[in-house]
Protein backbone atom coordinates (compact mmCIF):
# COMPACT_ATOMS: atom_id res chain seq x y z
CA UNK A 1 0.00 0.00 0.00
CA UNK A 2 1.28 3.26 -1.24
CA UNK A 3 1.36 5.61 1.79
CA UNK A 4 1.98 8.80 0.05
CA UNK A 5 -0.32 11.41 -0.61
CA UNK A 6 -0.49 13.27 -3.95
CA UNK A 7 -2.96 16.87 -3.66
CA UNK A 8 -4.48 17.79 -6.84
CA UNK A 9 -4.49 21.13 -7.11
CA UNK A 10 -7.45 22.25 -9.30
CA UNK A 11 -7.52 25.92 -10.98
CA UNK A 12 -10.49 26.89 -8.56
CA UNK A 13 -8.46 25.96 -5.59
CA UNK A 14 -5.49 27.79 -6.51
CA UNK A 15 -7.72 31.10 -6.65
CA UNK A 16 -9.12 30.29 -3.69
CA UNK A 17 -6.10 30.52 -1.86
CA UNK A 18 -4.55 33.16 -3.60
CA UNK A 19 -7.36 35.44 -2.39
CA UNK A 20 -7.08 34.13 1.54
CA UNK A 21 -3.58 34.56 1.38
CA UNK A 22 -4.42 38.42 -0.03
CA UNK A 23 -7.01 39.10 2.63
CA UNK A 24 -4.33 37.49 5.30
CA UNK A 25 -2.27 40.10 4.34
CA UNK A 26 -4.45 42.87 3.74
CA UNK A 27 -5.55 42.48 7.30
CA UNK A 28 -1.96 42.45 8.67
CA UNK A 29 -0.96 45.49 6.86
CA UNK A 30 -4.47 47.51 8.49
CA UNK A 31 -3.34 46.27 12.02
CA UNK A 32 0.44 47.01 10.98
CA UNK A 33 -0.84 51.02 9.61
CA UNK A 34 -3.18 50.90 13.04
CA UNK A 35 -0.47 50.53 15.75
CA UNK A 36 1.44 53.01 13.66
CA UNK A 37 -1.53 55.29 14.20
CA UNK A 38 -1.18 55.24 17.77
CA UNK A 39 1.95 55.10 19.90
CA UNK A 40 2.13 54.90 23.43
CA UNK A 41 4.95 55.51 25.81
CA UNK A 42 6.22 55.76 29.45
CA UNK A 43 10.07 57.78 31.11
CA UNK A 44 10.46 55.22 32.99
CA UNK A 45 9.73 51.61 34.31
CA UNK A 46 11.22 51.57 37.50
CA UNK A 47 10.02 54.65 40.35
CA UNK A 48 10.26 54.94 44.23
CA UNK A 49 6.41 54.45 46.03
CA UNK A 50 4.70 57.34 45.06
CA UNK A 51 6.55 58.69 42.40
CA UNK A 52 4.67 59.87 39.35
CA UNK A 53 5.45 58.38 35.76
CA UNK A 54 4.28 60.13 32.36
CA UNK A 55 2.53 58.09 30.56
CA UNK A 56 1.98 59.32 26.38
CA UNK A 57 -0.01 58.44 23.86
CA UNK A 58 0.65 59.99 20.29
CA UNK A 59 -2.42 59.94 17.99
CA UNK A 60 -2.56 60.20 14.00
CA UNK A 61 -5.59 61.37 12.54
CA UNK A 62 -7.07 62.30 9.42
CA UNK A 63 -8.62 65.55 8.73
CA UNK A 64 -12.09 65.75 10.58
CA UNK A 65 -11.66 62.90 12.48
CA UNK A 66 -12.51 62.38 15.92
CA UNK A 67 -9.88 61.50 18.67
CA UNK A 68 -11.15 60.25 21.87
CA UNK A 69 -8.91 59.13 24.46
CA UNK A 70 -8.70 57.20 27.53
CA UNK A 71 -10.30 58.90 30.68
CA UNK A 72 -11.04 57.53 34.27
CA UNK A 73 -9.00 54.95 35.50
CA UNK A 74 -8.71 52.79 33.02
CA UNK A 75 -4.89 52.29 33.68
CA UNK A 76 -5.11 50.49 37.08
CA UNK A 77 -3.35 48.94 39.06
CA UNK A 78 -1.92 52.45 38.76
CA UNK A 79 -4.08 55.69 39.62
CA UNK A 80 -4.31 58.85 37.78
CA UNK A 81 -3.12 61.60 39.12
CA UNK A 82 -3.29 63.82 36.41
CA UNK A 83 -5.08 63.95 33.49
CA UNK A 84 -3.36 66.90 31.37
CA UNK A 85 -4.84 68.89 28.32
CA UNK A 86 -4.76 67.42 24.72
CA UNK A 87 -1.74 69.07 22.54
CA UNK A 88 -0.98 69.11 19.15
CA UNK A 89 2.24 68.62 16.54
CA UNK A 90 3.34 68.46 13.55
CA UNK A 91 3.45 65.27 11.88
CA UNK A 92 5.74 64.10 8.35
CA UNK A 93 2.58 63.30 6.82
CA UNK A 94 -0.54 65.70 5.99
CA UNK A 95 -2.67 63.76 9.14
CA UNK A 96 -3.11 65.69 12.41
CA UNK A 97 -0.94 64.63 15.35
CA UNK A 98 -2.40 64.47 18.77
CA UNK A 99 0.05 64.25 21.79
CA UNK A 100 -2.24 63.16 25.38
CA UNK A 101 -0.40 62.79 28.65
CA UNK A 102 -0.88 60.92 31.90
CA UNK A 103 0.83 61.48 35.16
CA UNK A 104 0.18 57.90 36.63
CA UNK A 105 1.64 56.41 40.42
CA UNK A 106 1.03 53.80 43.04
CA UNK A 107 1.82 53.84 46.76
CA UNK A 108 2.64 49.99 47.01
CA UNK A 109 5.42 48.30 46.13
CA UNK A 110 5.62 45.23 43.59
CA UNK A 111 5.91 44.83 39.70
CA UNK A 112 2.34 46.34 37.85
CA UNK A 113 1.62 46.03 34.31
CA UNK A 114 -0.05 49.24 33.05
CA UNK A 115 -3.03 47.27 30.75
CA UNK A 116 -3.60 48.20 27.10
CA UNK A 117 -5.56 51.43 26.73
CA UNK A 118 -7.93 51.78 23.73
CA UNK A 119 -7.87 55.18 21.53
CA UNK A 120 -10.94 55.55 19.18
CA UNK A 121 -10.02 57.25 15.84
CA UNK A 122 -13.04 57.91 13.74
CA UNK A 123 -14.72 55.05 13.72
CA UNK A 124 -11.60 52.54 14.21
CA UNK A 125 -10.84 51.59 18.27
CA UNK A 126 -6.97 50.90 18.75
CA UNK A 127 -5.25 49.16 21.64
CA UNK A 128 -1.46 50.50 22.63
CA UNK A 129 1.37 48.06 24.03
CA UNK A 130 1.03 46.86 27.99
CA UNK A 131 4.09 48.52 29.82
CA UNK A 132 5.83 46.99 33.24
CA UNK A 133 6.63 48.83 35.67
CA UNK A 134 8.44 48.38 39.15
CA UNK A 135 7.59 50.49 42.17
CA UNK A 136 10.18 49.89 44.53
CA UNK A 137 10.35 51.18 48.62
CA UNK A 138 11.94 53.68 50.01
CA UNK A 139 15.14 52.98 51.85
CA UNK A 140 15.45 54.55 54.77
CA UNK A 141 19.01 55.04 56.40
CA UNK A 142 18.53 54.28 59.79
CA UNK A 143 21.94 54.33 61.00
CA UNK A 144 22.92 57.75 59.19
CA UNK A 145 19.30 59.70 59.66
CA UNK A 146 18.48 61.04 62.89
CA UNK A 147 14.79 59.96 64.17
CA UNK A 148 13.21 63.34 65.91
CA UNK A 149 10.13 63.67 67.57
CA UNK A 150 6.71 64.29 66.50
CA UNK A 151 6.69 68.36 65.89
CA UNK A 152 3.52 70.14 68.18
CA UNK A 153 0.61 71.27 66.32
CA UNK A 154 1.14 74.78 64.98
CA UNK A 155 -1.99 76.91 65.30
CA UNK A 156 -3.06 78.23 61.98
CA UNK A 157 -3.74 81.84 61.55
CA UNK A 158 -7.22 83.07 61.51
CA UNK A 159 -9.29 82.85 58.05
CA UNK A 160 -9.96 85.93 56.81
CA UNK A 161 -10.93 85.32 53.23
CA UNK A 162 -14.73 86.28 53.85
CA UNK A 163 -13.97 89.46 55.43
CA UNK A 164 -15.45 91.24 52.17
CA UNK A 165 -18.96 89.81 53.34
CA UNK A 166 -18.62 92.25 56.50
CA UNK A 167 -17.62 94.93 55.02
CA UNK A 168 -21.09 94.75 52.71
CA UNK A 169 -22.69 95.56 56.41
CA UNK A 170 -20.13 98.13 57.74
CA UNK A 171 -19.96 100.08 55.00
CA UNK A 172 -23.05 101.28 54.87
CA UNK A 173 -23.84 101.68 58.25
CA UNK A 174 -20.06 103.80 58.68
CA UNK A 175 -21.25 106.29 56.05
CA UNK A 176 -24.63 106.42 57.15
CA UNK A 177 -23.38 107.09 60.79
CA UNK A 178 -20.36 109.71 59.42
CA UNK A 179 -23.13 111.98 57.28
CA UNK A 180 -25.62 111.87 60.51
CA UNK A 181 -22.35 112.87 62.54
CA UNK A 182 -21.45 115.42 60.24
CA UNK A 183 -24.96 116.85 59.94
CA UNK A 184 -25.41 117.05 64.06
CA UNK A 185 -22.06 118.64 64.19
CA UNK A 186 -22.83 121.24 61.77
CA UNK A 187 -26.22 122.32 63.29
CA UNK A 188 -24.68 122.75 66.58
CA UNK A 189 -22.19 124.97 65.19
CA UNK A 190 -24.96 127.15 63.85
CA UNK A 191 -26.54 127.01 66.77
CA UNK A 192 -23.81 127.42 68.96
CA UNK A 193 -23.24 130.69 66.41
CA UNK A 194 -26.60 131.53 66.45
CA UNK A 195 -26.55 131.40 70.57
CA UNK A 196 -22.93 133.70 70.83
CA UNK A 197 -23.72 136.38 72.86
CA UNK A 198 -23.97 140.14 71.43
CA UNK A 199 -24.74 143.09 73.75
CA UNK A 200 -28.39 144.56 73.01
CA UNK A 201 -27.29 147.69 71.99
CA UNK A 202 -25.14 146.19 69.35
CA UNK A 203 -27.81 143.44 68.30
CA UNK A 204 -30.22 146.70 67.89
CA UNK A 205 -28.00 148.66 66.02
CA UNK A 206 -27.13 145.67 63.48
CA UNK A 207 -30.79 144.98 63.27
CA UNK A 208 -30.93 148.26 62.12
CA UNK A 209 -28.20 148.08 59.46
CA UNK A 210 -29.48 144.25 57.75
CA UNK A 211 -33.00 146.10 57.85
CA UNK A 212 -31.54 148.81 55.51
CA UNK A 213 -29.73 145.92 53.10
CA UNK A 214 -33.27 144.74 52.52
CA UNK A 215 -34.99 147.37 50.40
CA UNK A 216 -38.35 146.22 51.54
CA UNK A 217 -39.67 149.93 50.99
CA UNK A 218 -38.93 150.29 47.93
CA UNK A 219 -40.88 147.18 47.21
CA UNK A 220 -44.04 148.13 49.55
CA UNK A 221 -43.67 145.41 51.84
CA UNK A 222 -44.40 147.67 54.66
CA UNK A 223 -45.78 145.24 57.28
CA UNK A 224 -42.63 143.31 57.40
CA UNK A 225 -40.80 146.56 57.42
CA UNK A 226 -42.17 147.78 60.67
CA UNK A 227 -42.17 144.00 61.93
CA UNK A 228 -38.30 144.07 62.04
CA UNK A 229 -38.38 148.09 63.05
CA UNK A 230 -40.45 147.70 66.35
CA UNK A 231 -38.52 143.98 67.16
CA UNK A 232 -35.51 145.79 67.17
CA UNK A 233 -36.98 147.94 70.38
CA UNK A 234 -38.94 145.70 72.24
CA UNK A 235 -35.72 143.14 71.76
CA UNK A 236 -33.75 145.89 73.48
CA UNK A 237 -36.16 146.64 76.20
CA UNK A 238 -36.74 142.94 76.68
CA UNK A 239 -33.33 142.58 78.07
CA UNK A 240 -32.41 145.65 79.36
CA UNK A 241 -35.64 147.77 80.20
CA UNK A 242 -39.20 144.50 80.22
CA UNK A 243 -38.63 141.34 80.09
CA UNK A 244 -41.90 141.22 78.72
CA UNK A 245 -41.51 143.81 76.03
CA UNK A 246 -42.05 140.54 73.02
CA UNK A 247 -45.10 139.74 74.46
CA UNK A 248 -47.26 142.57 75.09
CA UNK A 249 -48.93 144.94 73.58
CA UNK A 250 -48.24 149.11 72.33
CA UNK A 251 -50.48 149.89 75.43
CA UNK A 252 -48.71 147.85 77.53
CA UNK A 253 -45.46 148.52 76.62
CA UNK A 254 -45.77 152.16 76.72
CA UNK A 255 -47.73 151.93 80.30
CA UNK A 256 -44.47 150.05 81.64
CA UNK A 257 -41.90 152.70 80.12
CA UNK A 258 -44.02 155.66 81.83
CA UNK A 259 -43.44 153.40 84.83
CA UNK A 260 -40.06 152.87 84.67
CA UNK A 261 -39.47 156.92 84.03
CA UNK A 262 -41.70 157.62 86.79
CA UNK A 263 -40.38 155.60 89.23
CA UNK A 264 -36.59 156.89 88.38
CA UNK A 265 -35.38 153.46 87.00
CA UNK A 266 -34.76 155.14 83.91
CA UNK A 267 -34.32 158.77 82.79
CA UNK A 268 -36.72 158.64 79.86
CA UNK A 269 -38.02 161.90 78.46
CA UNK A 270 -41.17 162.74 77.55
CA UNK A 271 -40.42 163.44 73.78
CA UNK A 272 -38.53 160.04 73.70
CA UNK A 273 -41.70 158.31 75.36
CA UNK A 274 -44.09 159.71 72.80
CA UNK A 275 -42.08 159.33 69.65
CA UNK A 276 -42.23 155.41 70.85
CA UNK A 277 -45.94 155.47 71.02
CA UNK A 278 -46.10 157.41 67.42
CA UNK A 279 -44.09 154.69 65.96
CA UNK A 280 -45.93 151.96 67.44
CA UNK A 281 -49.32 153.26 66.73
CA UNK A 282 -48.48 153.50 63.04
CA UNK A 283 -46.81 150.20 63.04
CA UNK A 284 -50.13 148.46 64.04
CA UNK A 285 -52.26 150.40 61.36
CA UNK A 286 -49.52 148.79 58.81
CA UNK A 287 -49.68 145.24 60.30
CA UNK A 288 -53.31 145.18 61.10
CA UNK A 289 -55.36 147.60 59.32
CA UNK A 290 -53.00 147.53 56.48
CA UNK A 291 -52.54 151.46 56.27
CA UNK A 292 -49.54 152.64 53.88
CA UNK A 293 -47.77 155.31 55.89
CA UNK A 294 -47.26 158.41 54.10
CA UNK A 295 -44.66 158.62 51.52
CA UNK A 296 -41.16 159.54 53.29
CA UNK A 297 -42.54 158.50 56.94
CA UNK A 298 -41.12 154.95 56.51
CA UNK A 299 -37.44 155.92 56.56
CA UNK A 300 -37.84 158.92 59.31
CA UNK A 301 -39.42 155.95 61.61
CA UNK A 302 -36.48 154.13 60.99
CA UNK A 303 -33.99 157.01 61.84
CA UNK A 304 -36.26 157.93 64.90
CA UNK A 305 -35.79 154.26 66.22
CA UNK A 306 -32.37 154.37 65.79
CA UNK A 307 -32.16 157.51 68.15
CA UNK A 308 -34.56 156.03 70.40
CA UNK A 309 -32.01 153.35 71.28
CA UNK A 310 -29.01 155.33 71.46
CA UNK A 311 -31.18 158.15 73.99
CA UNK A 312 -32.29 154.97 75.76
CA UNK A 313 -28.45 153.25 76.13
CA UNK A 314 -27.88 156.44 77.59
CA UNK A 315 -30.49 156.85 80.04
CA UNK A 316 -30.00 153.17 81.34
CA UNK A 317 -27.63 152.77 84.97
CA UNK A 318 -24.62 150.59 83.90
CA UNK A 319 -25.20 146.79 84.80
CA UNK A 320 -23.36 145.85 88.03
CA UNK A 321 -21.35 143.20 88.84
CA UNK A 322 -24.22 140.81 89.82
CA UNK A 323 -26.18 140.97 86.42
CA UNK A 324 -22.91 140.68 84.74
CA UNK A 325 -22.43 137.48 86.54
CA UNK A 326 -25.88 136.41 85.87
CA UNK A 327 -25.77 136.97 82.40
CA UNK A 328 -22.02 135.01 82.32
CA UNK A 329 -23.83 131.89 84.39
CA UNK A 330 -26.71 131.98 81.78
CA UNK A 331 -23.91 131.61 79.02
CA UNK A 332 -22.57 128.81 80.61
CA UNK A 333 -26.07 127.04 81.58
CA UNK A 334 -27.11 127.52 77.52
CA UNK A 335 -23.42 126.07 76.89
CA UNK A 336 -23.99 122.83 78.71
CA UNK A 337 -27.36 122.54 77.58
CA UNK A 338 -26.50 122.82 74.60
CA UNK A 339 -23.20 120.33 75.07
CA UNK A 340 -25.82 117.95 76.77
CA UNK A 341 -28.37 118.23 73.81
CA UNK A 342 -25.77 117.60 71.14
CA UNK A 343 -24.47 113.92 72.66
CA UNK A 344 -27.84 112.81 73.55
CA UNK A 345 -28.98 113.81 69.79
CA UNK A 346 -25.52 112.03 68.31
CA UNK A 347 -26.17 108.71 70.48
CA UNK A 348 -30.00 108.27 69.44
CA UNK A 349 -29.80 109.18 66.15
CA UNK A 350 -26.63 106.34 66.31
CA UNK A 351 -28.65 103.63 67.91
CA UNK A 352 -31.54 104.32 65.18
CA UNK A 353 -28.76 103.96 62.41
CA UNK A 354 -27.90 100.80 63.83
CA UNK A 355 -31.57 99.57 64.63
CA UNK A 356 -32.70 100.59 61.18
CA UNK A 357 -29.39 98.75 59.99
CA UNK A 358 -30.77 95.36 62.34
CA UNK A 359 -34.08 95.45 61.25
CA UNK A 360 -32.89 95.68 57.73
CA UNK A 361 -30.79 93.08 58.13
CA UNK A 362 -33.42 91.17 59.89
CA UNK A 363 -35.66 91.16 56.56
CA UNK A 364 -33.06 90.39 54.25
CA UNK A 365 -31.41 87.35 56.06
CA UNK A 366 -33.06 86.52 58.93
CA UNK A 367 -32.96 86.64 62.46
CA UNK A 368 -29.93 83.80 63.14
CA UNK A 369 -28.08 85.82 60.20
CA UNK A 370 -28.03 88.73 61.78
CA UNK A 371 -27.21 87.71 65.19
CA UNK A 372 -23.98 85.87 64.45
CA UNK A 373 -22.79 88.50 62.46
CA UNK A 374 -23.48 90.85 65.40
CA UNK A 375 -22.96 88.97 68.44
CA UNK A 376 -20.21 86.20 66.82
CA UNK A 377 -21.30 82.07 66.53
CA UNK A 378 -18.39 80.02 67.26
CA UNK A 379 -19.89 76.75 66.19
CA UNK A 380 -20.84 78.69 62.66
CA UNK A 381 -17.06 79.68 62.34
CA UNK A 382 -15.85 76.35 63.19
CA UNK A 383 -18.16 74.73 60.38
CA UNK A 384 -17.78 77.11 57.83
CA UNK A 385 -13.83 77.58 57.94
CA UNK A 386 -10.81 75.90 56.75
CA UNK A 387 -11.19 72.32 58.04
CA UNK A 388 -7.82 69.91 58.73
CA UNK A 389 -8.31 66.28 57.06
CA UNK A 390 -5.83 63.41 59.19
CA UNK A 391 -5.20 60.21 59.29
CA UNK A 392 -5.02 58.77 63.10
CA UNK A 393 -3.74 55.03 64.00
CA UNK A 394 -2.25 52.40 61.95
CA UNK A 395 -4.50 50.92 60.08
CA UNK A 396 -5.48 54.61 59.73
CA UNK A 397 -9.12 56.54 59.89
CA UNK A 398 -9.04 59.50 57.78
CA UNK A 399 -11.31 62.38 59.06
CA UNK A 400 -11.91 66.27 58.12
CA UNK A 401 -12.13 67.94 61.52
CA UNK A 402 -12.41 71.89 62.44
CA UNK A 403 -8.78 71.39 64.54
CA UNK A 404 -6.30 68.43 64.75
CA UNK A 405 -7.25 65.83 66.86
CA UNK A 406 -4.95 65.09 70.10
CA UNK A 407 -3.42 62.20 70.59
CA UNK A 408 -4.50 61.25 74.61
CA UNK A 409 -3.34 58.15 76.71
CA UNK A 410 -5.83 55.58 77.26
CA UNK A 411 -5.25 53.57 80.32
CA UNK A 412 -5.73 49.51 79.80
CA UNK A 413 -6.90 47.19 83.12
CA UNK A 414 -3.82 45.58 84.20
CA UNK A 415 -4.84 42.45 82.90
CA UNK A 416 -5.20 43.69 79.60
CA UNK A 417 -2.04 45.42 79.24
CA UNK A 418 0.37 43.58 77.56
CA UNK A 419 -2.35 41.94 75.39
CA UNK A 420 -3.95 44.78 73.21
CA UNK A 421 -3.04 47.98 72.53
CA UNK A 422 -5.44 51.21 72.55
CA UNK A 423 -4.94 54.79 71.66
CA UNK A 424 -7.23 57.36 71.37
CA UNK A 425 -7.64 61.11 69.54
CA UNK A 426 -9.74 63.87 71.07
CA UNK A 427 -11.00 67.37 70.02
CA UNK A 428 -13.51 69.42 71.67
CA UNK A 429 -14.65 73.35 71.82
CA UNK A 430 -15.83 75.49 74.02
CA UNK A 431 -18.62 75.04 76.03
CA UNK A 432 -21.25 73.59 75.57
CA UNK A 433 -18.57 71.26 73.44
CA UNK A 434 -18.58 69.89 70.44
CA UNK A 435 -17.00 66.59 70.78
CA UNK A 436 -14.69 64.53 68.38
CA UNK A 437 -13.48 61.19 69.98
CA UNK A 438 -12.05 58.47 68.34
CA UNK A 439 -11.21 55.09 69.55
CA UNK A 440 -8.81 52.57 68.18
CA UNK A 441 -8.62 48.88 69.85
CA UNK A 442 -6.45 46.26 68.71
CA UNK A 443 -7.14 42.98 70.70
CA UNK A 444 -4.90 39.71 70.93
CA UNK A 445 -4.51 37.49 67.43
CA UNK A 446 -7.56 35.32 67.22
CA UNK A 447 -10.13 37.59 68.74
CA UNK A 448 -13.19 37.74 67.08
CA UNK A 449 -14.53 41.26 68.34
CA UNK A 450 -18.17 42.50 67.34
CA UNK A 451 -20.04 45.78 67.94
CA UNK A 452 -22.73 45.01 70.55
CA UNK A 453 -20.35 44.42 73.58
CA UNK A 454 -18.02 47.65 72.12
CA UNK A 455 -20.95 50.19 72.09
CA UNK A 456 -21.89 49.01 75.64
CA UNK A 457 -18.76 49.51 77.13
CA UNK A 458 -18.40 52.85 75.37
CA UNK A 459 -21.92 54.27 76.18
CA UNK A 460 -20.57 53.39 79.64
CA UNK A 461 -17.87 55.13 79.17
CA UNK A 462 -18.95 58.55 78.54
CA UNK A 463 -21.85 57.71 80.81
CA UNK A 464 -19.22 58.04 83.60
CA UNK A 465 -17.94 60.92 82.15
CA UNK A 466 -21.19 63.14 82.77
CA UNK A 467 -23.26 61.78 79.52
CA UNK A 468 -27.21 60.28 79.71
CA UNK A 469 -28.29 58.33 77.04
CA UNK A 470 -32.24 59.07 76.95
CA UNK A 471 -32.99 57.82 73.07
CA UNK A 472 -30.37 54.79 71.39
CA UNK A 473 -31.02 53.87 68.03
CA UNK A 474 -28.60 52.08 65.65
CA UNK A 475 -28.67 51.19 61.97
CA UNK A 476 -25.83 50.30 59.46
CA UNK A 477 -23.32 52.95 57.82
CA UNK A 478 -21.24 53.06 55.15
CA UNK A 479 -18.17 55.52 54.60
CA UNK A 480 -17.82 57.16 50.92
CA UNK A 481 -14.78 54.85 50.28
CA UNK A 482 -17.77 52.00 51.12
CA UNK A 483 -16.57 50.89 54.68
CA UNK A 484 -19.47 49.35 56.68
CA UNK A 485 -20.02 49.74 60.39
CA UNK A 486 -22.44 50.29 62.76
CA UNK A 487 -23.93 53.68 63.58
CA UNK A 488 -25.70 54.33 67.34
CA UNK A 489 -27.34 57.84 67.82
CA UNK A 490 -29.54 59.29 69.65
CA UNK A 491 -30.01 62.27 72.58
CA UNK A 492 -29.43 62.69 75.63
CA UNK A 493 -27.82 65.10 78.17
CA UNK A 494 -24.51 66.11 79.42
CA UNK A 495 -23.22 67.56 82.66
CA UNK A 496 -20.20 69.19 83.38
CA UNK A 497 -18.90 68.70 87.01
CA UNK A 498 -17.19 71.76 87.52
CA UNK A 499 -19.74 73.79 86.98
CA UNK A 500 -22.36 71.17 87.30
CA UNK A 501 -24.34 72.75 84.06
CA UNK A 502 -26.41 70.06 81.82
CA UNK A 503 -27.08 71.00 78.21
CA UNK A 504 -29.07 68.56 76.29
CA UNK A 505 -27.05 67.14 73.43
CA UNK A 506 -27.41 65.02 70.22
CA UNK A 507 -24.55 61.97 69.81
CA UNK A 508 -23.27 59.80 67.30
CA UNK A 509 -21.43 56.46 67.62
CA UNK A 510 -19.61 55.00 64.73
CA UNK A 511 -18.46 51.17 65.40
CA UNK A 512 -15.56 49.64 62.56
CA UNK A 513 -14.64 46.12 62.99
CA UNK A 514 -11.90 44.24 61.13
CA UNK A 515 -11.44 40.58 62.71
CA UNK A 516 -8.99 41.78 65.72
CA UNK A 517 -9.25 45.52 65.24
CA UNK A 518 -11.80 48.15 66.17
CA UNK A 519 -11.82 52.19 65.83
CA UNK A 520 -14.79 53.94 66.89
CA UNK A 521 -15.73 57.38 66.11
CA UNK A 522 -17.93 59.52 68.84
CA UNK A 523 -19.70 62.78 67.60
CA UNK A 524 -21.77 64.86 70.49
CA UNK A 525 -23.38 68.38 70.03
CA UNK A 526 -25.89 70.98 71.56
CA UNK A 527 -28.98 69.80 70.52
CA UNK A 528 -29.92 73.42 69.87
CA UNK A 529 -27.27 74.28 67.92
CA UNK A 530 -27.82 73.67 64.18
CA UNK A 531 -24.08 74.41 62.93
CA UNK A 532 -23.20 71.29 65.54
CA UNK A 533 -25.17 69.23 63.50
CA UNK A 534 -23.88 70.28 60.50
CA UNK A 535 -20.25 69.66 61.80
CA UNK A 536 -20.98 66.19 62.68
CA UNK A 537 -22.61 65.12 59.18
CA UNK A 538 -19.65 67.08 57.21
CA UNK A 539 -17.20 64.48 59.67
CA UNK A 540 -18.89 61.73 59.15
CA UNK A 541 -18.96 62.03 55.84
CA UNK A 542 -15.35 62.66 55.62
CA UNK A 543 -14.50 59.16 56.86
CA UNK A 544 -12.40 57.06 54.81
CA UNK A 545 -10.71 53.58 56.45
CA UNK A 546 -7.21 52.25 55.16
CA UNK A 547 -8.20 48.22 55.02
CA UNK A 548 -5.90 45.91 57.52
CA UNK A 549 -4.65 43.73 54.95
CA UNK A 550 -3.36 46.45 52.81
CA UNK A 551 -1.44 47.76 55.42
CA UNK A 552 -0.29 44.61 56.21
CA UNK A 553 1.01 43.71 53.11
Amino acid sequence: MNNNITYITTPKNAILRALSLFLLLFISSLQVQAQDDVRATIDSTSILIGQQINYTIEALANDGEAVIFPEGQTFSPLEVIESYAIDTASSTSARMKLIKKYGLTQFDSGRYVIPKQKVIIGTRTVETDTFLVEVNNVILDTVNQGLYDIKPIIDLPRDYSNWWKYLLWIIPVVVAISLFLWWLLRRNKKQKEAEQYIPPFEQAMATLTALDSKNLIAEAKYKEYYSVLTDAIRRYYEEKVYDRSMESTTDELIARLEMERDSGHIDFSKHTIASIKDIFKRADLVKFARVNPPEGKAQADRLAVEDIVKQTREALPPPTVEELMMQEDYREELSRKRKRKLWLSGIGGILAILLLATGIGIAIKGYSEVKDFVFGNMTRELAEGNWITSEYGSPSMAISTPKVLERKEVSLPEQAKGKMEAESFVWSSKRPAILVTLFQTTYPKGTKATPGPIVDTRLKYFEESGTKFAIVKNEKFTTPNGAEGLKVFGSGSTTYFETVEEFETNYVLLVFVTENYTQELYLSWPSEDPYGKEIAERVMQSIELQAKEKEEN
